[in-house]
């Protein structure tokens, strides 16, 4: 990680007379090729959630992150060409009051860093691929990394969000949700992902009414509670995850209200296992259409198409899905 640079800062005066200082600052993160910002961004739909927002034209990744006292920076995320060999540099500028104090840079590169699982070592993971011939194509655009939220918080509600439901409508209510987050001065239209204390004080009647989550709002009114109160920690299970085993994480996932097999075993992905597929209704239409000649197979037959690439079978499972260009995974459902 190089230093934070800066500007100025923009200083305007709002309707309370409280002075507010935009400025911005810029971290560069250092990541071992082969990466592709593009092909971690869409390698699966998070992308199109809120608080996340690919610009296309200018391939960057931006999204709101509020800090602990409550300012909400606008993050954004860009590839570029990196002094050290054999890497890419990922250029994060944060922008927001304060943008420049102690600490705020290096806390949002922290952040962009765990989104893009930039810190993760993949190599086993792409040596496989170079023996594979199915699996060229992975170091050739990047790919390999799933995209996830900077936090277990986040990715747990949005998996919430996305059961039984087409992606489409998924999105929607994910969309709703983040409404309730604050917003980021540095562009108001850009809201960060709300705390389950905000989740719980918009209250169950704003889930189904408002989200629309229907059966899901009990479920995600209790995580919010349960997270808000100190009854669960998803942040201490986000920080022990890569230490457990499978059956940890498993067994701890499927604890969480709201989360079954399938989405466990989907968070374990974004959680860096990648010993299990999740099987969903797209893993079943994508198995049928490409392994089993239009027959719906069973789970445990997609389970075996997949074992014998070990810990790295989801990994194996997303790639086959993947292709680069926007919204693959719809068309691939």
């Amino acid at each position: 990680m190089s230093g934070a640079t800066g500007k100025s800062p923009q200083c305007n005066r709002g309707a309370l007379a409280k002075s507010i200082c935009v400025q911005t600052a810029t971290v560069r993160l250092q990541v071992r090729k082969p990466f592709g910002l593009f092909a971690t961004v869409v390698s699966h739909g998070w992308y199109q959630t809120l608080p996340f927002r690919w610009i296309t034209r200018e391939r960057a990744l931006e999204r709101a992150e509020r800090l602990h006292d409550g300012r909400v920076m606008l993050v954004r995320m860009e590839e570029a060409k990196s002094a050290k060999r054999g890497y890419v540099d990922i250029v994060v500028r944060v922008t927001g009051e304060g943008a420049r104090d102690p600490g705020v840079a290096a806390e949002m590169a922290r952040r962009a860093a765990v989104v893009l699982r930039l810190d993760e070592d993949l190599r086993p993971f792409y040596a496989l691929c170079r023996e594979v011939g199915d699996l060229h194509g992975v170091p050739t655009v990047g790919a390999g990394r799933c995209m996830r939220a900077p936090t277990l918080w986040e990715d747990v509600i949005k998996t919430v969000l996305s059961t039984n439901v087409n992606w489409r409508q998924a999105v929607v209510m994910s969309n709703r949700l983040a409404q309730l987050g604050d917003s980021a001065p540095a562009d108001p239209t850009l809201r960060a992902w709300p705390t389950p204390g905000q989740v719980v004080r918009a209250g169950e009647s704003f889930l189904r009414d408002v989200v629309r989550a229907g059966y899901r709002s009990p479920y995600i009114m209790n995580l919010a509670i349960a997270q808000k109160t100190g009854a669960i920690d998803l942040d201490a299970l986000d920080a022990a995850s890569i230490r457990m085993t499978e059956q940890e994480l498993f067994k701890a996932l499927l604890g969480l209200r709201g989360i079954g097999k399938s989405s466990a075993h989907f968070l374990m992905n974004l959680l860096g296992h990648y010993d299990h597929v999740p099987v969903d209704s797209a893993t079943y239409a994508y198995a049928k259409r490409v392994f089993f000649r239009g027959k719906r197979p069973t789970e445990k037959q997609i389970r075996r198409r997949f074992a014998h690439y070990g810990k790295w079978q989801s990994l194996v499972y997303w790639f086959g899905r993947f292709e680069p260009r926007l919204e693959w995974w719809e068309a691939s459902a």
